[in-house]
């Protein structure tokens, strides 16, 4: 059988690297001795350049941090910018921003720890100096930074928002290192906001789903430029195969809701702790439903365990306490969803309203018809195709509503697909065909289940390992 290619999205953060040095007076401050000034870490490209595009536009004068001299100066050609070079983990860089910030006699308002790079493989044969360079840029790269200007900013009593990820709350496969750094990034941001409330400084997180970044094309540059290469003895095979979608990631959204996060906080009355900001509700869904699993099992068979009502008075006790948010409140706003839920109804209700049966969704290019062949969905999935869905639309892994049913082994939707002229020959990005994914013995196949079950199970998707040995054999005799 051919090598397949994960077919699901992995929840990773679009976070850029640069680092930073303090480049000319291109701004005096007398001319904006008005604006209060930011300095952020990690501008050149994704979050931190679509946050100082929209700071430098909304009132602030923005110090921001980059390393190549042709980044540098196109943000000193931007109104209310200059640029500093500062590199998060070289000390001396950091110290002399400092000196540069203080000269320019405006103080500093806020902090933005947005500087941060991505590493990708499997724990146990990551290198240690891989380990060491990740957790030296997004995690001391934040320490240093905040510790260097703290006196700044309580001055000022001003405020500090951390650049973590939604991987700062779940983590999966092949990500873990990258999470670790955001785990960590999440627990240093708890810390510093109870240890500086009482200088009235504001402490907050931000974390960001998949948005476009060059986060991912920097790490594949690092790994190329040390030579790298599949272990003959690995596991896992190349991680680079992993990899879904362009390097630029220019499937996803532009970074504005970020940013636009970012300047809320700034500027808000009463600052939040957490902004998480995806955009999509299915990754809200993951991310909220790995910090309810957790919450699950830290509760489960512990001596002081709550019951289900306690648990649910507390959660309403929480949200009571959030403004921004009332029990009871619920939506379904889009036939993805519904799909994915199952809600034959609701998806009625779409294709009676002319909603587009065969519209993508942001997370992964996905039809209704394909999520509903993910989750097993099987009346949602036959009212999808006789109201005229596309049995063999892509999405963005090049995987058909055909593929994933054959994968997850939902024998129903698979008659069904092929009854409706679903092509049994197209291939996805990995060159298989819906045949190859159920062709080999089940064991073979386990690590991508494992997988995929851990990515999805928060929207709700069960694997039964013991039906998929009985089932991927006839599967496969059905699509011969």
């Amino acid at each position: 059988m051919k090598k397949t290619r994960l077919t699901a999205v992995v929840a990773m953060a679009a976070l850029t690297w640069t680092s930073v040095a303090v480049a000319q007076d291109v701004n005096s401050p007398a001319e904006h001795d008005e604006m209060r000034a930011v300095l952020i870490t990690g501008t050149s490209s994704g979050i931190g350049r679509r946050m100082t595009e929209v700071l430098s536009e909304n009132g602030f004068f923005v110090y921001a941090g980059a390393r190549k001299p042709d980044d540098l100066k196109r943000l000193d050609a931007m109104p209310n910018v200059k640029s500093i070079r500062l590199d998060v983990t070289i000390q001396s860089e950091i110290d002399a921003a400092v000196e540069l910030v203080k000269s320019e006699g405006r103080g500093l308002y806020g902090l933005i720890n947005n500087a941060g790079v991505s590493v990708m493989g499997p724990l146990i044969e990551t290198p240690e100096e891989d380990v060491d360079f990740l957790l030296d840029v997004n995690l001391m790269g934040p320490y240093r930074v905040t510790k260097a200007f703290a006196d700044l900013i309580i001055e000022s009593k001003g405020r500090i928002m951390n650049v973590t990820s939604i991987a700062g709350i779940v983590s999966g496969p092949f990500g873990g290192v990258y999470s670790v750094s955001k785990h960590g990034l999440e627990a240093y941001t708890d810390t510093l906001a109870v240890e500086l409330a009482g200088f009235g400084v504001a402490v907050a997180a931000v974390e960001p789903g998949n948005y476009k970044s060059q986060i991912l094309a920097s790490m594949v540059e690092r790994m190329k430029a040390k030579g790298y290469a599949p272990k003959e003895n690995s596991r896992y095979g190349s991680m680079l195969e992993l990899i879904p979608g362009p390097l630029d990631r220019s499937q996803y959204k532009e970074p504005d809701e970020v940013a636009q996060a970012a300047l809320a906080f700034l500027t808000s009355d009463s600052p939040k702790r957490r902004y998480m900001v995806v955009p999509n509700r299915a990754e809200a869904a993951i991310t909220i439903g790995g910090a309810i699993q957790e919450l699950v099992q830290l509760n489960e068979d512990q001596e002081y365990s709550f019951n289900r009502d306690e648990l649910i008075r507390m959660l309403d006790e929480a949200m009571a306490r959030s403004p921004s948010l009332s029990v009871g409140d619920s939506t379904t706003d889009s036939i993805h969803e519904a799909a994915r839920n199952g809600d034959l109804k609701e998806v009625r209700r779409h294709i009676n309203a002319g909603s587009n049966v065969n519209e993508k969704d942001p997370f992964n290019g996905s039809s209704p018809l394909i999520i509903a062949a993910v989750f097993g969905r099987t009346e949602v999935a036959k009212a999808l195709i006789e109201a005229g869905s596309d049995v063999d639309q892509a999405n963005n892994d090049g995987s058909t509503a055909l593929h994933v049913a054959a994968l997850f082994c939902h024998t129903d939707i698979v008659d069904a697909l092929l009854e409706n002229g679903a092509d049994k020959n197209v291939k996805n990005n990995a060159g298989s065909t819906a045949l190859d994914l159920v062709s080999g013995p089940f064991e073979s196949m386990k690590g991508t289940y494992d997988f995929l079950g851990n990515i999805l199970k928060p929207l709700g998707l069960e694997l039964d390992y013991d039906e998929f040995r009985v089932t991927r054999p006839k599967i496969a005799e059905m699509l011969k």
